[in-house]
């Protein structure tokens, strides 16, 4: 039993399909990779042991077969060939069928894992039990990415089993570590859930722009021609407090400016030097008339960035954390900020349809603004 297949077009493949592996040395099928060619369709599947991530690719001649190989040792070999064309066949013994032998620039054998019960390991597919009712909706791979790009930053980490370490998505799309929001007004789910960073994370394997959703109140599966993501959806969207968060993100400030975002955040590097460890990693933003001067709690370093534009100004002073400032301020996706401000809580910042909130720190440098 065997196939052949462009080795560029394969090692495309593999490249995704490893991401989808969770190389958990306690999980043994976290370490593993599905090959399966049936009816010319091959499919590599991975999981982590919570998500399955299905890779395809059509019109591949071959023989009909499954084998489980190990991710690490066959990934590697795989990106290192540079044949116009690979060919995978399976190798019987008197065992049965314990070897996987690769042909391309030379000819390598893999030897096939086998359980605790002396039978070649088979790879679990959750998609065979699709008896549930589903139901549907699509999702855009530009909102997808703008996820990654914008809302990730904000996510909360190192606590994944609390709430706020997943996406919330329904009329809108929020991520928050309490300390920072991104909301998105996107709409996605008519009743909220929670995908948790994993699953996002694996969702940037795929390449066409209009992405098919089938989802239950457990279960979620993402889907394009070539790829397929199957996945769970992440408990506690109950917990979130979903109706402060958006109050918070459609607050109405009093005064905006416009500034250029790499100026901004070269300048935020540079502070940081002068930013010392009883400081609280606070520094000072002062709105004045002439542009945002942020300056150290002990005046050793201060620069002045200039506004491109300004509305409704005021003079105002706020602390901030400047690692959750500069945080969100590498996460707007624009060359131009637009920075509302003038509440005592929190700075805005507004492009399109996403809005990113900072929480401000107390001061008694800053108690006393009107």
């Amino acid at each position: 039993m065997k196939l052949q297949i462009n080795t560029a077009v394969f090692q495309n493949m593999v490249a995704k399909a490893v991401k989808g592996a969770g190389m958990n040395n306690d999980l043994g099928i976290t370490q593993l990779m599905s090959i399966s060619l049936h009816d010319n369709t091959l499919t590599l599947t991975t999981t982590d042991n919570s998500n399955y991530l299905y890779i395809r690719e059509d019109k591949i001649s071959g023989d009909d077969f499954d084998v489980v190989v190990s991710v690490d040792k066959f990934s590697k070999l795989i990106s290192k060939l540079t044949c116009e064309n690979v060919v995978l066949e399976v190798n019987p013994s008197d065992k049965g069928l314990d070897s996987l032998v690769i042909k391309g620039n030379g000819k390598y054998q893999i030897e096939l894992p086998y359980d605790e019960d002396g039978e070649l390991v088979e790879f679990p597919n959750p998609m065979e039990d699709d008896e549930a009712t589903w139901e549907t909706t699509e999702i855009n791979l530009s909102t997808v990415k703008l996820i990654l790009s914008a809302a990730k930053p904000s996510l909360m980490a190192g606590k994944e089993d609390a709430c706020y370490s997943g996406y919330y998505m329904g009329d809108r799309i929020v991520a928050t570590d309490t300390f920072k929001i991104c909301g998105i007004d996107i709409k996605t789910f008519d009743s909220p859930k929670l995908i948790s960073a994993r699953f996002m994370d694996l969702l940037e394997v795929m390449t066409e722009e209009t992405i098919k959703v089938k989802y239950n109140e457990d279960t979620l599966i993402f889907s394009t021609d070539k790829v397929e993501l199957y996945g769970h959806v992440k408990e506690g969207v109950e917990s979130y407090k979903i109706d402060a968060i958006s109050s918070l993100l459609d607050e109405k400030f009093s005064s905006v400016c416009k500034i250029e975002k790499s100026p901004l955040l070269q300048m935020l590097d540079r502070l940081s030097l002068f930013v010392e460890t009883f400081d609280k990693n606070g520094v000072y933003l002062t709105f004045t008339k002439d542009g945002l001067l942020v300056s150290s709690k002990k005046d050793s370093g201060e620069e002045l960035i200039p506004y491109k534009e300004s509305s409704d100004f005021k003079d105002f002073t706020c602390c901030a954390d400047i690692d959750l400032l500069r945080t969100q301020v590498k996460a707007y996706p624009s060359d131009v900020i637009e920075l509302l401000y003038g509440k005592e809580n929190s700075l805005k910042f507004i492009v399109g349809n996403t809005k990113e909130i900072v929480a401000l720190s107390d001061d008694d440098r800053v108690a006393n603004n009107e």
